[in-house]
């Protein structure tokens, strides 16, 4: 007799894990281990057995997955796997609490309120108790709810700890009470509803433990705290029958409140659990797996797995090294071109990096090299709020006549210049003739809320272009985001949405900053037209750039898009070649200054993720230098997880490069701020780089590198590492031995002279 269908094809552990039915299970499910094959299995197993689908409850994250995880199920068994109940937590428990919400005082017509109107709530209650919005910003006290919610605490229970500010609580509690009297619940009460229900009601909660006898929950590392209690109570009845899916390696979304621990501490949560571990890989190559695997393995908050596949050991992992962010972007498309003309589809290639800041000079280049792409989960960088904010500012500094930059920023951040401050400014340009700067000019000093907001709009635009003057145009950025109150605005949110605000911020006063090949020109002969340097002309080049760079140009469609995107929107996808940017530290590990361990190895698990999407073929790259706002160019570190990557793996297995030594995170970090420090990798201005015809050819292969500790590193006869001219051979050294003047041979005897202080050189190992 044949198997059944639901059984064909499976690996033993895979079986085991679908077979196993009663008490507790852990499924330790490995990147691009069939995770979602073993759950739909596991769901027509137990329908085959006979249980009845009505009581089999598989909860997860999103709709999305939901529906997939039904349709496979009906695949396999029919029409009575849609009477399974399979939803996300927030769907589950407002079926819930439509009947059972009365036990908290609630109707079952209860409303759900959304994001839009939570802040609506919370603003009006700001106005009512006459709170600064700026002081206590309404999106700040909803995160300290979001954050305290996630972990199933009170209002009470913050004003115990004393670590909150007594305002954000007051503001807490009449928003729960007008809350209450509106009969409507946010998505966070949903889950701590359900528990309370269950907790101060055993009978309700014998209810729904005999009618839901199995349960399945998936992606079981990204659960929090109100979900692992609600888990809990559903799961605590007769039956005990619990199997939970996830990979503690995956846990990625601490930021909203998932807690690793949940899935650690499984065993010791549910005694008697039986552990069923995943660990051939169906996606990647070996080397790709052996890479990501090594750089994980040294967290020590993980459960001891290895990751293998048949697949084979692939390609080698190759590294792009550019001179700059730019220079590096400008590689990887010209990689990409050339595995285009090779025969690749767009849509088989992806780019990740750590932030969405990181986006924008892939943007850019692959507009100018007509490269079909698309950016998962964020506007393009032109388009985002705070960028075109910052945009209007510098428009209207660069021409004061521009009335649609002044009328953008005229009152962001808020300074009581509303509908009828423009009207009025209407009028008055109308009736003098002059342009609607002007006219905001000369209404500054009339009296009122709207004279002082005029007056300081004014004062801040004067100011901003006498800082010009004397300052870089990336400068000015900052200071009209800061002198403006717009950075003040988005610290004080304190969330991760206003921090990534503020990157933004800070990568457009270095795109800003940015000598770009596009600001130079060149007659027919290939020689360089001298332009106007001054600090204004150079604003207005870079305003024209990015004005273009926002156009939607029509890019050809027939091979797809190269899909660009962070590392948590690349989690559950898959591509034949991805490409893992900006591996430099402070970007990719995004680190604060005082940043703990347990952050170090959520940033070693984004790497891990990132690096197993990559199915045969992981390219890495990263930059030497970085333009940084107000400081100029600086030198970058590589990541400290490339060196957890064994050599072999990145060369083909010469083994020609010494092992790195293990440093924790406290020291890496350390030394690479003492070797800025005692270097001074930093100048006023970036250097204008030389044409794209004239920079040297050389090919990217992977080389093993150290940073420059000393200049005495760089002797006769030492291999070196240049971001534009590869990899090369110091043939004579002359000069101040500060800053010596080094002669560099480079392939097919090319030599160059550099200045060793600002050549952004790496030691070839």
């Amino acid at each position: 007799m044949s198997e059944p269908l639901h059984l064909q094809g499976l690996n033993p552990p895979q079986r085991q894990a679908v077979e196993t039915l009663r008490g507790p299970l852990l499924i330790l499910a490995g990147a691009g281990s069939g995770k979602t094959r073993v759950l739909t299995r596991r769901i027509a197993h137990m329908l085959q057995q006979g249980v009845y689908p009505s009581q089999i409850f598989a909860v997860t994250f999103t709709n999305k997955a939901a529906s997939e995880m039904k349709e496979r199920v009906a695949e396999l068994i029919g029409d009575q796997a849609r009477r399974v109940w399979v939803s996300t937590f927030h769907s589950s428990c407002v079926r819930i609490l439509r009947t059972d919400a009365v036990h908290l005082g609630y109707t079952g017509n209860f409303v759900i309120y959304d994001d839009d109107d939570q802040m609506r709530l919370l603003k009006q209650i700001g106005k009512d108790l006459n709170l600064d919005p700026k002081r206590v910003p309404p999106k700040a006290i909803r995160r300290m709810m979001d954050d305290a919610k996630n972990k199933l605490l009170e209002p009470d229970d913050l004003e115990s700890e004393g670590r909150t500010d007594a305002v954000k609580i007051k503001v807490w509690r009449l928003y729960e009470q007008r809350m209450k009297g509106a009969n409507a619940m946010d998505f966070n009460d949903l889950i701590n509803n359900v528990v309370k229900v269950w907790r101060a009601n055993p009978q309700v909660l014998e209810k729904w433990q005999r009618r839901l006898r199995y349960l399945m929950v998936d992606e079981y590392q990204d659960t929090n705290r109100s979900q692992y209690e609600l888990i809990k109570l559903l799961s605590g009845g007769p039956s005990g029958n619990l199997a939970v899916v996830g990979d503690d390696d995956q846990s990625i979304y601490a930021f909203r409140g998932a807690d690793i621990t949940n899935i650690l501490n499984f065993e010791k949560d549910f005694p008697g659990a039986t552990v069923v571990k995943l660990e051939q890989n169906y996606r990647s190559t070996s080397r790709i797996l052996q890479a990501a695997m090594t750089v994980v393995k040294r967290n020590s908050q993980r459960k001891d797995k290895t990751l293998w596949t048949d697949k084979g050991d692939g390609s080698i992992l190759r590294i792009i090294v550019g001179r700059d962010e730019q220079s590096e972007a400008d590689r990887v498309a010209q990689d990409i071109q050339a595995k285009m003309r090779e025969g690749r589809k767009a849509e088989e290639i992806a780019i990740i990096y750590r932030t969405n800041a990181r986006s924008r000079p892939f943007e850019q280049i692959f507009q100018r090299m007509r490269i079909p792409h698309v950016l998962v989960g964020a506007r393009k960088f032109y388009q985002r709020r705070e960028v075109r904010d910052m945009l209007g500012y510098l428009k209207l500094i660069a021409n004061p006549s521009d009335e649609m930059g002044l009328l953008r920023v005229l009152n962001v951040p808020r300074r009581g210049l509303g509908d009828k401050a423009v009207q009025t400014l209407r009028a008055h340009q109308v009736n003098k003739g002059i342009t609607l700067f002007q006219a905001t000019r000369e209404l500054s000093g009339m009296g009122g809320r709207a004279g002082k907001g005029y007056k300081s709009f004014v004062s801040l635009i004067d100011g901003a272009s006498e800082h010009l003057r004397d300052h870089t145009a990336g400068e000015v950025v900052i200071y009209l985001a800061k002198e403006s109150g717009y950075w003040t605005m988005l610290e004080a949110e304190d969330t991760d949405e206003a921090r990534g605000r503020l990157q933004n911020i800070r990568a457009l006063a270095e795109d800003v900053d940015q000598d770009e090949e596009l600001d130079q020109s060149y007659d027919e002969e290939g020689n360089p037209v001298v332009l106007d340097n001054s600090p204004l002309s150079r604003l207005q080049r870079f305003l024209d750039r990015a004005t273009l760079s926002g156009q939607a140009e029509e890019l050809p469609q027939d091979g797809g898009q190269v899909t660009l995107m962070t590392c948590h929107l690349s989690k559950g996808l898959e591509y034949p070649v991805v490409y893992v940017v900006g591996m430099n530290e402070g970007g990719f590990p995004l680190l604060r200054e005082d940043f703990t361990e347990e952050q170090v190895e959520e940033e070693r698990r984004l790497v891990y993720v990132a690096f197993t999407r990559a199915m045969d073929e992981l390219v890495i790259s990263r930059s030497l230098t970085r333009i940084v706002y107000g400081r100029g160019i600086e030198r970058c570190s590589p990541s400290r997880f490339l060196g957890d990557v064994p050599p072999e793996l990145l060369q083909g297995g010469t083994g020609r490069a010494r092992k790195r030594p293990v440093r924790n995170a406290a020291d890496q970090l350390a030394r690479t701020q003492a070797f800025l420090a005692k270097h001074g990798g930093a100048r006023s201005r970036p250097s204008a780089p030389k044409p794209q015809a004239k920079r040297a050819a050389h090919s990217d292969e992977t080389r093993i590198t150290r940073e420059v500790r000393s200049l005495e590193d760089l002797q006769v006869g030492t291999r070196i590492l240049h971001g534009d001219y590869g990899e090369g051979v110091i043939r004579n050294r002359t000069g101040d031995a500060k800053n010596p003047k080094l002669t560099v041979e480079f392939g097919q005897h090319k030599r160059k002279t550099l200045f060793a202080r600002y050549a952004s050189l790496e030691i070839v190992e």
